[in-house]
């Protein structure tokens, strides 16, 4: 139950920080992310995923759009979702 709890709570965050993350084009690829996958992940994920955000928009967003590679995340599950989003 405790887990649970606070699962809910970091989704609900990460929701949040994913629809709000600074440009237009990163809040579309990581909102569309996170209303579709962010339940379905793990709780290891989903604070794999926080860290993530905390690349903060310009470098998420020259990931996304091919220009870096990310090296840390890139095994990650989450990471093959957005990749699959972008390329759609």
């Amino acid at each position: 139950m405790k887990n649970n709890n606070y699962k809910q709570k970091l989704i609900k965050k990460l929701k949040y920080r994913s629809i709000y993350s600074g440009s237009k084009e990163s809040d579309f690829i990581l909102s569309n992310f996170a209303k579709k996958n962010l339940n379905n992940l793990s709780i290891s994920e989903l604070e794999s995923y926080e860290k993530f955000l905390t690349l903060g928009d310009v470098n998420i967003w020259n990931w996304v759009s091919k220009n870096e590679t990310t090296p840390f995340f890139e095994d990650q599950n989450y990471v093959k979702f957005i990749l699959l989003m972008r390329n759609n």
